[in-house]
Formats: C-alpha cells, sequence, structure tokens
C-alpha cells in the first residue's frame, strides 16, 4: 500500500516511473510454513504488485535476489545468533539489498532515481525523520551510505500512514486497507529458534546466574534470550532480567532492573552520514520504538565512545544505534558492540 501511493505521487509530480519488485526467498517456502502473520515477499505480495503496476499501467519487473539475500541478510542473522548477539535484519536489508543490489540495478538499467513507500524525507542529502513520528522509518534507513541519498526518492514521508489510507482508497487501489508487514520474511511462521536448528545453530543448555556469581538455575541456550527479557524460566522470588549472555562460558547473567541501565556504550561498523568532528552531540536511538536520549559522542579507531544524559534501560549488543541531529536529521548508525567502555 505504502509503495502503490508512493507511485501514485511520482506519477503525479510528472516523473516516469518504472515498478520493481524483489523477491527475497523461494516462493516454496511459503509453502512449507504457515504464515501467521503478514510478511513481505511472498507470493500474495507478487500478486498485489503486478496488479498495482497494471492499475497505473508502468512497466513491471520482478528482480530475484534470493541468492543474494541468503549470502548477506541471512547468513549475518545466523551468524549473529550464534555469537549471543541479537540482530536486526531489516536495518542491513536496506542497506545491502534494497538499496544496494536492488539500488545499482535500477540505475544500470538506465533509472535515474530509486524511490520506495518508506516513512522518511531526504532533503539537500540529509536523512530526516518522517513528518509523522509514530511511523517514523529513518532509523531503518540509517543504514545508507550518503553517497546514495541524493539519487533516492521518499515521497511519503510527508505524509501521516492515514494519509497514505486516505490516498490509496481514494484511488480505490485494492491494497488500500492491507495489514502491514509484521514478521521476518525468510521467517514466515516467526518461528526463530526452528529456523535456527535448521540453520545448525545448536541449542545447548547452561547456568544462569546472578551479577553476583549465584547459580539459579539452568536456561535452554542462549539463543532463547533477549537482553531485557523478563521471563527467564526460573523462580526466585524477584524480578530479573536477561543482563548479559556470554557465548563462550555459555552463561546467561540476571539481574535487578536497575542493574540493566547505563549511559555509556560503544557502537561499531559506523555509517557517517553527516561530516563531524572527533567529538559530536545530538540524540541517540538504540531501539525503533525507543525514545531518544541526548548524548556526547568521541570517535576513536572508527569506534564510537557514547555518554547519555540519562540511563537507558538494557542496551543490547547487535542492535542499532541512531544519532539525530537537533533538525531530526541522521548524523550516523552504528552495531551497538557492548555496554559500558571496558572494551
Amino acid at each position: 500500500m505504502d509503495s502503490a501511493v508512493a507511485l501514485h505521487l511520482l506519477l503525479k509530480e510528472g516523473h516516469n516511473v518504472t515498478a520493481y519488485h524483489i523477491k527475497t526467498v523461494p516462493d516454496t517456502l511459503y509453502l512449507t510454513k504457515q504464515i501467521k502473520h503478514k510478511v513481505c515477499c511472498s507470493p500474495s505480495d507478487t500478486f498485489d504488485a503486478k496488479k498495482i503496476a497494471k492499475h497505473f499501467n508502468v512497466e513491471f519487473k520482478i528482480v530475484h535476489l534470493e541468492k543474494d539475500f541468503s549470502n548477506t541478510v541471512i547468513k549475518y542473522f545466523v551468524k549473529e545468533y550464534k555469537n549471543g548477539r541479537t540482530p536486526n535484519p531489516c536495518f542491513f536489508c536496506n542497506d545491502w539489498i534494497k538499496f544496494g543490489v536492488l539500488f545499482e540495478k535500477m540505475l544500470n538499467d538506465g533509472m535515474d532515481y530509486v524511490a520506495s513507500g518508506h516513512y522518511a524525507r531526504i532533503i539537500n542529502g540529509k536523512l530526516y525523520k518522517a513528518v509523522s513520528p509514530d511511523k517514523d522509518q529513518s532509523y531503518f534507513l540509517a543504514s545508507i551510505k550518503k553517497e546514495k541519498l541524493s539519487k533516492i526518492l521518499l515521497p511519503n514521508g510527508i505524509y501521516t500512514k492515514e494519509e497514505i489510507r486516505k490516498i490509496a482508497k481514494s484511488l480505490n487501489i485494492h491494497v488500500h486497507d492491507k495489514k502491514e508487514s509484521q514478521d521476518l520474511c525468510f521467517i514466515p511462521d516467526n518461528d526463530i529458534f526452528s529456523f535456527l536448528e535448521e540453520n545448525k545453530v545448536t541449542m545447548r543448555k547452561g547456568l544462569i546466574i546472578d551479577s553476583h556469581g549465584n547459580v539459579l538455575g539452568t536456561h535452554k541456550g542462549i539463543q532463547n534470550y533477549t537482553i531485557g527479557q523478563r521471563k527467564i524460566g526460573v523462580a526466585t522470588g524477584k524480578k530479573l532480567y536477561v543482563k548479559y549472555k556470554d557465548p563462550e562460558k555459555n552463561l546467561l547473567i540476571v539481574a535487578s532492573k536497575e542493574e540493566l541501565y547505563n549511559t555509556k556504550f560503544i557502537v561499531e561498523h559506523v555509517n557517517f552520514l553527516q561530516n563531524v568532528s572527533e567529538h559530536f552531540e545530538g540524540y541517540v536511538k538504540v531501539r525503533k520504538k525507543f525514545k531518544e536520549v541526548y548524548c556526547k559522542v568521541s570517535i576513536k579507531n572508527g569506534k564510537l565512545y557514547v555518554n547519555t544524559e540519562e540511563p537507558i534501560f538494557a542496551i543490547t549488543p547487535g542492535q542499532i544505534a541512531v544519532f539525530y541531529d537537533n533538525d531530526n536529521a541522521v548524523i550516523a548508525a552504528g552495531v551497538i558492540k557492548e555496554e559500558g567502555w571496558n572494551a
């Protein structure tokens, strides 16, 4: 639905548009797995995309990127779980696939710009939040390389989701009330742990200990837990949360909620979308639904050493930190290496 309205808005502006639809996993996957929620790139999405292209009378191309997707996004996803970290595949899919392999193919096909239905804005070579804060997707687009922004159009960024739905309904687009994608396209049944077992990620039982080293019980494999998770399967008489996962010793360390707050963390694999000095200030978001927190950042050996004004709960290695300036433009983004400055 978002892509359909983006297509309409581009045509309205006078652009000559070709519609591209990517396939990230084989259609046979959806025949062997039960689809519990709406997912992107499914056979039904392909049907809808063809219908939308026909509705607007534009050329339609299907691009098969199953091998590229498997060699990048899925490989990364499995590797992160093996290392006891929590991955963010959608963040990297935008960089490697949508605005990576597909981006290059479209430009090689002779396209002047690559457009999408994402909710964000690009102004004077900078990536900004969308007008609608509740649907803003700049967090996931912050992986895109700075030099590509001048070739990207995001027409939906100045609208709210409700406004986009109203436009779709007024145009009699059949997907105007279609549900949003919720699960990962390569795990349509949302059974992450069966997927990991199929990809030879071994779940080994191990000890659950508290922050003082006391043994509390046994975990079912550290891949089954996320930093900040409340349910750990052990009754202790007090509320404990997952604080740290040690893949080498196969330990799950839990602690009180208060012990999961921190003001310092390190970010690696940084993508800069603005030029900055070795010290800069801004606002950082460490999860899509977390609020931004004011911070001061120092750059050392390519890593960001972040000090926030207020403590953040459950800073998670493997998740993404995105930094914004006062104007809601993205400064930089990267992968959280660890909390604290002990590296």
